[in-house]
């Protein structure tokens, strides 16, 4: 992949030692009363930046829009804003406590990437995307010029090279600014990293490499959306709307975890846990488990399922109904992946439900730790499914060859900040 190092905008370091008051999670993460909340940490909260007071339909209150683009300008001639004048590179360090409760660290950099098409040598996506965000976020885009937060791509490197130089270059960093996000407890450490030499050897090491997103396929959608109005306004081909703030993460990296996000049903009508365990039966072999034996594993043809009082029972597919399944799906390779044999044998085959109803969650519930999961079978949930750790290898070839999974196959913990960097798209 094609990087190149960018002037950023962030909040200006004299004025803001510590980001802690001002970062927030990505907007699509954040409930209204979650934004009321970090705006009075502090009325400089990058949440007031991305987010209105409340959607009508796929839009926020029309003076948002307008509302943020005013608010950017006024906050560079007031100098909470300042944007940097030589081109660097970002490197981002997050150290957290995932929801398997072990503590990692996370290496990444932010740069600019093009738009380019998907495709296994360029951009490898693996979530469907719908129109109502991406409205919201191309009008955001279009009315400020802003991009407020990175898409996150993964790439391989067997060598984890990249991470190296950089991590050589932080005593190179001109800029270090940091913030931890109090919701999550993840603390952020951001280097800016200007050295062209060092800049060099990222771009030759980057050139080539296929990238995977992550996170943000909605905001990529978006981005392309929005080149494609800019060369239509313009008339030119080559604009600075090409290209897009991105953060890249090796897949080798032993910091970059992918967890599961777990499903359960509620209030689902004329539902009877004893008939679908004896349906299950045709295409899983049963076994009762104790609940001390519960835990999140790697076989992805296994689920784990609990009843309504939470007593767990282990599916294993049988190999027949995972031949079955292959020769249906769209490319065999889905079929080794946990959430496919979930919604395609049993929420469709089994439990009859619609394609509508798992995109627009009705009567699913998901679950990012294992603690909500449980609570939701203690309340009311009336069949429950803990998800394996999904395959990053796996993840990386089905993007390489342009499918889909389910809502929630991946769950990239942490999310990025949004407000250790912006980027101002030029006119």
């Amino acid at each position: 992949m094609s990087i190149l190092p960018f002037c950023g905008t962030i909040y200006n370091p004299d004025i803001f030692p510590n980001l802690s008051d001002i970062i927030s999670p990505p907007y699509d993460v954040i409930s209204p009363e979650e934004r009321r909340f970090f705006l009075t940490r502090s009325r400089y909260n990058s949440a007031r930046l991305i987010l209105g007071e409340e959607k009508q339909g796929d839009f926020f209150e029309d003076e948002f829009y307008e509302g943020t683009r005013d608010l950017i300008k006024k906050w560079h001639e007031e100098g909470i804003l300042v944007k940097r004048e030589q081109p660097g590179l970002f490197l981002l360090h997050q150290f957290f406590t995932g929801p398997d409760g072990e503590q990692h660290l996370r290496k990444g950099f932010i740069a600019l990437m093009p738009i380019l098409p998907y495709g296994a040598d360029t951009v490898r996506a693996h979530e469907r995307t719908h129109m109502g965000p991406i409205k919201d976020r191309l009008r955001l885009t279009t009315t400020t010029k802003i991009n407020f937060s990175q898409i996150f791509f993964t790439y391989q490197d067997a060598e984890n090279a990249v991470s190296r130089i950089l991590d050589e270059a932080i005593s190179k960093a001109v800029v270090k600014f940091d913030g931890v996000n109090e919701d999550t407890g993840v603390e952020n450490i951001c280097y800016l990293i200007e050295d062209e030499d060092v800049i060099s050897q990222v771009q030759s090491l980057m050139e080539g490499k296929p990238v995977f997103i992550a996170d943000g396929h909605h905001r990529y959608e978006t981005m392309r959306q929005y080149r494609n109005q800019r060369q239509a306004e313009t008339g030119f081909s080559e604009i600075d709307a090409n290209y897009i703030m991105a953060y890249f993460s090796c897949s080798q990296d032993s910091g970059l975890k992918v967890y599961p996000t777990h499903r359960s049903l509620r209030g689902l009508p004329e539902f009877s846990y004893q008939i679908l365990m004896d349906k299950l039966m045709n295409y899983f072999d049963l076994e009762k488990m104790d609940s001390e034996d519960v835990e999140l594993g790697h076989n992805h043809r296994r689920l784990i399922m609990t009843d309504e009082s939470g007593i767990p029972c282990s599916l294993l597919l049988k190999e027949s109904a995972y031949n079955e399944l292959r020769h249906r799906l769209d490319d065999p390779i889905l079929a080794e992946v946990d959430t496919v044999i979930l919604e395609e044998i049993i929420l469709k085959d089994i439990i009859k439900m619609t394609s509508e109803d798992i995109e627009h969650h009705r009567y699913i519930e998901y679950h990012r730790d294992i603690d909500g999961f449980w609570e939701a079978m203690r309340t009311g949930s009336q069949v429950g499914w803990i998800m394996n750790y999904p395959d990053n290898n796996i993840l990386f070839e089905i993007g390489g060859r342009g499918l889909r999974l389910p809502q929630k196959s991946t769950f990239f913990f942490p999310k990025l900040p949004t407000g250790m960097v912006f980027r101002e798209l030029e006119e």
